[in-house]
């Protein structure tokens, strides 16, 4: 009984390590889409909620419907944050 344990443990050992890798490897290659609320984009940014709606107003951030729910693509907000499109305030 023990000798089947190990023979198994064998073969398996690193069919299991592969598959692991491979999951990895897909999942750096393509990371999932991150999303803010509209609260957390504003808090992200370190504006007021006033300030985060004037700019969806004039277009620099785009909010996107999700079923009943407003979303903010946290790659495009940190995008627009880097090309200087939005400027991250720190209230101090």
């Amino acid at each position: 009984m023990e000798a089947l344990k190990q023979m198994i443990t064998e073969i398996l050992t690193p069919i299991i390590k592969d598959a692991v890798k491979e999951a990895f490897a897909d999942v750096k290659a393509n990371p999932p889409k991150r999303y803010y609320t509209p609260e957390e984009a504003w808090n992200h940014i370190h504006v007021s909620r006033a300030t985060f709606y004037r700019l969806v107003g004039r277009g620099v951030i785009e909010i996107l419907k999700i079923g009943n729910r407003s979303l903010v693509d946290a790659d495009r907000l940190d995008e627009a944050v880097e090309k200087r499109e939005i400027y991250r305030y720190k209230h101090w």
